[in-house]
């Protein structure tokens, strides 16, 4: 009988402390897309066409209106700034696996239409253009400082806007089998 009580109340402590540790949680909503697209580099006389994987997740943090809190349909605070991750996966032959990938992180409350891409050794901020990608000539990205591995960089958009963002990983001799197109 003891044993049997013990365990009942071990169970609904268990419970408890779990409900609680959930309810601590922050409510987070992640929006995520993937899309291919295509880009020329000039090389001398030679043009190169490269193909490019871009998967974009989008974490946004769920805050709900504290006046609606005893409804069951509650309001959503629209939250200014979204964590925006884009890992970009580019293929530069004519074989079936990506050769580089590169992942950059921004705070944003849009997420914008640029991406980085590579040419050799240098980056290079692309804008959406339809089913392609521009390359954006005469764009230098400022250095801004870096944290361990990463590198943080601020490139100013077309409207003025400057926009800060970490690169978490750039490797130009990715080579990944299992990440073919």
């Amino acid at each position: 009988m003891n044993i049997r009580r013990n365990l009942k109340l071990s169970v609904a402590s268990l419970c408890l402390v779990t409900s609680m540790a959930m309810a601590q949680e922050k409510d987070t909503e992640a929006l995520k897309t993937t899309t291919t697209k295509t880009y020329m580099i000039h090389k001398g006389d030679e043009v190169e066409k490269r193909t490019v994987e871009i998967s974009t997740v989008r974490n946004n943090d769920i805050k709900l209106d504290e006046n609606d809190s005893t409804k069951i349909n509650q309001d959503r605070i629209v939250q200014s700034k979204s964590m925006i991750t884009k890992t970009v996966k580019i293929d530069k032959d004519k074989d079936d696996a990506f050769d580089e990938k590169i992942v950059f992180s921004y705070k944003s409350a849009t997420p914008e239409d640029f991406v980085l891409v590579s040419n050799d050794n240098e980056l290079m901020v692309a804008i959406d253009n339809g089913e392609n990608l521009k390359i954006l000539e005469n764009m230098s990205l400022k250095s801004k400082n870096s944290l361990g591995n990463n590198q943080a960089y601020i490139f100013t958009d077309n409207n003025g806007k400057e926009i800060e963002f970490m690169v978490e990983e750039y490797d130009n001799s990715w080579n990944n089998m299992n990440d073919s197109k």
